[in-house]
């Protein structure tokens, strides 16, 4: 008889757990909404979505350093980034830039257009860009000083509050300059300001 009985107790609870998990998706379904049945918040998802930045502008400025070498003279430059980009996606924006970059014995300005891709979480944000544009420099020569520019790079972005954003980027920068081609390097730390 004990026997029976043990074997009839272990039919029954499962058949308990079934009864008691179609009551919980009978509750839920009813619920008017999924935060009804869990009335507890949720954390705030660590990726970025696309809603979180689409719109959004970004306007950088920061300090410089450019390498610039050619057939007439070398220089190593100091000066000044700035940046406005406008998000299309949370991965995807349209960027302008300016860099002026100053020595005792010449002047270099950049500025371009092009797009930048980021990736990551709310916090730490890699990013790569590209960007066409036209170089101007000082001094002067027979063929002029005006040229053709391209940067190619890729730095990465950190939060620092919830609008300021520190920027550390490396660029390549091939021009088109005194009727030949000239291979550089850009480096610029920059504090961005999201809106």
């Amino acid at each position: 008889m004990k026997w029976l009985i043990a074997f009839a107790l272990l039919f029954s609870i499962p058949t308990a757990e079934i009864t008691a998990q179609e009551l919980n998706a009978v509750t839920l379904a009813s619920a008017s909404s999924p935060n009804a049945a869990f009335p507890a918040s949720q954390p705030r998802p660590q990726a970025i979505n696309d809603d979180d930045v689409r719109g959004t502008w970004e306007l950088g400025l920061g300090y410089a350093f450019v390498r610039f070498q050619s057939s007439p003279f070398n220089a190593s430059m100091n000066g000044f980034n700035s940046s406005v980009s406008y998000y299309l996606r949370d991965h995807l924006a349209l960027e302008g830039n300016v860099t002026a970059a100053f020595s005792e014995d010449a002047r270099y300005l950049f500025y371009g257009g092009g797009v930048k891709v980021s990736k990551g979480n709310a916090r730490l944000q890699p990013f790569a860009h590209a960007l066409l544009g036209a170089a101007h420099i000082f001094p002067r020569a027979a063929t002029g000083n005006n040229g053709f520019a391209v940067r190619l790079g890729g730095g990465l972005e950190a939060q620092l509050r919830q609008q300021i954003w520190l920027r550390v980027e490396a660029d390549y920068v091939r021009s088109q300059l005194y009727s030949s081609g000239q291979n550089n390097f850009q480096a610029v730390a920059a504090i961005n300001y999201r809106f």
